[in-house]
């Protein structure tokens, strides 16, 4: 009966601890990058014709730190034999540095994930870039798009982040990049930070 127990034991600690592997492999690691990117905090996007799951994003090309949740290695900016130059989104605070608001929207309202999704820079100006981003409808999100506009959550189709992430983003590039003081301001009479 002893043996019975402990082999039961056994199998429930292998089993938290398998959910509790899966739980923290889930969690997505920060990188601090310091490379060419596509900035997209405020970025307008359309969903991409034919497919509902897709926007296709209008974003800044940078230069500079930034956060990336894949190893850098792997969102390096490139260029093809045809001169074709791509960057991958990543998050940055040089938006509101210049001054911009945060504008949060409830759930249920669509918005696109743009983070290391892979961009276009335009041949035509360098400092844009097309990225192809993830539509989503769940969940509470944060953009510094909209300027200020609550009426744009749910006609404009923002470059946005889920809450957490984007306060999980905000306080790993404070940290990394050892600014005292955030530059995040919330648009007046809208909830977050």
């Amino acid at each position: 009966m002893h043996a019975a127990k402990l082999i039961a034991l056994s199998v429930v600690v292998a089993a938290l601890t398998a959910v509790f592997a899966h739980l923290r492999s889930a969690r997505a690691e920060n990188y601090l990058c310091r490379q060419q990117f596509a900035l997209c905090t405020s970025a307008p996007c359309i969903p991409q014709p034919g497919n509902s799951k897709v926007a296709m994003c209008s974003c800044d090309v940078e230069d500079g730190p930034n956060l990336a949740t894949v190893a850098c290695d792997t969102v390096k900016p490139s260029t093809d034999a045809n001169g074709i130059r791509t960057v991958y989104s990543q998050f940055a605070l040089k938006q509101w540095q210049q001054g911009k608001k945060t504008l949060t929207c409830p759930a249920g309202t669509p918005w696109t994930w743009c983070l290391n999704k892979p961009c276009t820079v335009d041949p035509a100006n360098p400092k844009k870039a097309m990225c192809a981003c993830d539509v989503v409808r769940e969940g509470e999100w944060i953009t510094a798009g909209g300027n200020c506009n609550t009426a744009t959550c749910n006609t404009a189709y923002w470059s946005a982040a889920p809450a957490d992430a984007f306060s999980d983003g905000t306080n790993f590039l404070l940290k990394s990049l050892n600014i005292k003081k955030s530059p995040v301001r919330a648009c007046p009479g809208t909830a977050g930070r």
